[in-house]
């Protein structure tokens, strides 16, 4: 369906740079800025998950490519620790026991609802958007909960506080990420 030449030209060492941009971020130590290699300094959407014994301990990032990956890496990680609503700000005790996880976004395309309903879960994240209601399910949630693509999209719809049936008059856009650990 889609090909994303970024998100696939990324690497395994690519990938180690922003898991430890990230971790840096966290623990608020300076990261070298110069050794970041240009592939890294490209404007690209990201997303940094922070678990703690595999349930969620914070998740935020950047849909659209809004500033340069490195950099985007850098701040959805340290918001992702201290500033995510849904949990209290992580305190420098947790963050031995914190599991990082980088992921690229592609880019956004707009869908139908009958072409990506049969589409392999775990290989396009959703982002579904309706007036000013919106949200997205990054690829990996769809395996971590053993969801059908049509659960997913449901699941995107409710994340998005709309019912789960919002896909009928809501715009659904796929995209692919690349996933770091």
């Amino acid at each position: 369906m889609m090909q994303d030449e970024f998100i696939e030209s990324l690497n395994d060492e690519d990938g180690k740079i922003l898991v430890n941009i990230a971790k840096s971020a966290i623990t608020e130590n300076e990261k070298d800025q110069c050794n970041i290699p240009e592939k890294l300094q490209n404007k690209a959407g990201a997303f940094v998950t922070l678990s703690e014994n595999k349930s969620l301990r914070g998740c935020i990032g950047y849909l659209r490519p809004v500033m340069p990956l490195a950099k985007a890496v850098e701040k959805a990680a340290w918001n992702a620790a201290y500033r995510d609503p849904r949990f209290n700000p992580m305190g420098k005790d947790e963050i031995g026991r914190i599991s990082i996880e980088v992921t690229v976004i592609g880019e956004l395309k707009e869908v139908k609802y009958d072409e990506i309903r049969s589409a392999t879960p775990g290989k396009y994240g959703i982002y579904i958007e309706n007036g000013i209601y919106s949200g997205t399910l990054l690829p990996q949630v769809a395996i971590e909960n053993s969801m059908s693509m049509e659960e997913f999209i449901m699941e995107t719809c409710r994340k998005a506080g709309l019912g789960k049936n919002c896909y009928k008059n809501s715009s659904i856009y796929a995209y692919g990420a690349k996933i770091f650990r």
